[in-house]
């Protein structure tokens, strides 16, 4: 795709990022396997007819992540964005089971915000935030198959976006990979001739973080953008992510998808 030469200035910094989601293999970050694995995923398509939350109920379920999870809420210890118009919000919540046994669950949502600018090729440019955050709802279940306990872990989540094919992926934040512990931030940069403001801190826990990004090289010839973590850690962990979109007007192709996965396991 032909991108002008403003919207190819770096528009994001600071923070990391790294993460191929699934089942841990033996030996990846810890020396044992786990014994039994729960997973499960969830999809929207992000089209003007699917169910939305409008500004004031994204606003409330800010808050209600916000005591659910603390400083790994939407907004991790960073404020909302400012000089930007809201224009959509989706959520979703997955729990990973597995005969009967709930292992864990994640709680994920993905906001537009509207940029105020459009480029020379007539592309209103938007931006997509994306969160998700999971923790483990039990500290063990019972395997019969064992006679006996194991302790549970979240092992991995993930959120992404697939935009449209008529849509340009500009930009993304993180961008590089990092480990944990450590805080990862994810903010636009001070000098660029973007007005909104994103500056959101949120907390790599243990494990590994890392985003992927696709730009149309596939047979689907859509951008896409997703931010990931991998990892055994029995407590609360999140990701956050912004896309910076070039947005054909009027849009005539299918939406945009978001795509959500979470896994938890048992080591013995």
């Amino acid at each position: 795709m032909t991108t002008p030469t403003s919207s190819r200035r770096t528009l994001l910094r600071r923070v990391g990022a790294l993460g191929s989601l699934g089942v841990l293999p033996v030996g990846c970050l810890t020396r044992a396997p786990p014994v039994v694995v729960a997973s499960a995923t969830g999809s929207k398509p992000l089209a003007v007819e699917s169910r939305r939350l409008d500004e004031r109920a994204f606003a409330d379920y800010v808050s209600r992540m916000a005591r659910t999870y603390g400083d790994s809420g939407i907004w991790g210890a960073g404020d909302a964005p400012a000089d930007v118009n809201f224009e959509d919000a989706w959520r979703l919540s997955l729990r990973a089971s597995l005969d009967d046994d709930e292992y864990a669950v994640a709680d994920a949502a993905v906001a537009r915000y509207g940029l105020r600018r459009f480029d020379t090729e007539g592309r209103r440019h938007v931006a997509y935030w994306l969160w998700c955050a999971a923790e483990p709802l039990t500290e063990s279940v019972w395997l019969d198959a064992l006679g006996r306990s194991v302790g549970v872990a979240l092992t991995s989540l993930d959120v992404g976006i697939d935009l449209r094919p008529s849509d340009e992926l500009l930009d993304s934040v993180p961008t590089a990979r990092m480990n944990g512990p450590q805080a990862v931030s994810v903010a636009t940069a001070g000098d660029t001739d973007y007005d909104a403001v994103f500056g959101v801190d949120f907390p790599l826990r243990e494990g590994r973080l890392r985003p992927r990004v696709s730009n149309d090289a596939g047979d689907d010839e859509r951008d896409g953008y997703r931010i990931g973590w991998q990892g055994r850690f029995d407590g609360v962990q999140s990701v956050n992510g912004l896309c910076v979109v070039g947005e054909t007007i009027p849009a005539t192709d299918r939406s945009a998808d978001w795509r959500v996965t979470l896994s938890a396991a048992g080591w013995a």
